[in-house]
């Protein structure tokens, strides 16, 4: 199967999960099929990555469309905006390739880091002096400047698309990788390890009580992973293991590019969202 193919398929699993989440009365199990959506458009991000000619322009076409997006967020106060994700993605394969090819790595990594530790820390410093609306910081000033901070899924989906890449060429290692990572992301959240490991410290360690706060926060807003909504039902609510479902979609790609409408997938994401919202307002 295409690459325009794996879109389609990921398409028409989005527009499910998103029906089932802004018009009422939706079942579950639409949210269940909607989690094989991700990773397959992740996976076609890092073979786009890969090919495609010019990344500089790829790079800006994720970026621009995460800031449109972010706007868009702002206005309905939504926290969908997968483009993020994306461009978030594609930098850390770039710096990762970098370390690979020794490209003047070490420099792009402090830069990096700086960059990243540098918005993340502006976000904290303006949601605690509300001199900015909350919905402004997290979803437009994050896009803008290219910040980690309150990601779609968190880091959880970006480490992801990197073992997609490593094992990119190498399919039984890329099975693997994967049902291991689905396996941990399973385990951390369905039970409450996380939260009872985070309580057991500050009960136990008083003076790690800041130090463990922080941790969880960062929990939820980088990693993606909130300590308070964990360990609820895997069928129910902590269903995000079920993308391993994607799986056979990823094995018969088949390198090829498919049909090419460039724009067609960035607009139409804004749009149904759109589209949705406004008649699940209506209902």
């Amino acid at each position: 199967m295409s690459s325009f193919g794996l879109k389609i398929l990921a398409l028409i699993l989005m527009v499910i999960d998103h029906i089932a989440q802004f018009l009422p009365g939706m079942p579950i199990w639409m949210h269940w099929i909607g989690r094989l959506a991700a990773p397959v458009f992740i996976y076609c991000s890092i073979w786009s990555f890969t090919y495609t000619t010019d990344r500089k322009k790829y790079f800006l076409r994720l970026y621009l469309a995460g800031v449109v997006m972010s706007f868009i967020q702002w206005g309905l106060n939504i926290p969908n905006n997968f483009f993020r994700s994306l461009f978030s993605l594609m930098v850390i394969l770039y710096l990762i390739e970098c370390y690979q090819k020794n490209a003047d790595f070490g420099k792009k990594f402090v830069v990096y880091l700086c960059w990243q530790i540098g918005t993340i820390g502006m976000c904290v410093i303006l949601l605690s002096s509300f001199f900015l609306p909350e919905t402004f910081v997290v979803y437009v000033l994050t896009s803008i400047m290219g910040s980690i901070f309150n990601l779609e899924g968190g880091l959880i989906y970006v480490l992801l698309g990197v073992i997609f890449w490593l094992f990119r060429n190498q399919k039984k290692k890329l099975v693997m990788g994967f049902c291991i990572f689905d396996i941990i992301l399973f385990g951390l959240t369905t039970t409450s390890i996380i939260s009872l490991s985070l309580g057991w410290l500050r009960f136990h360690f008083p003076i790690l009580t800041i130090p463990v706060e922080v941790f969880g926060y960062l929990l939820d807003t980088i990693i993606g992973l909130p300590p308070v909504e964990l360990g609820g039902s895997m069928w129910m609510e902590n269903y995000e293991w079920m993308m391993i479902g994607c799986l056979p979609l990823l094995l018969v790609y088949n390198r090829k590019r498919g049909k090419s409408i460039k724009w067609f997938f960035y607009i139409i994401y804004p749009v149904h969202i759109v589209l949705f919202w406004c008649v699940g307002r209506l209902l």
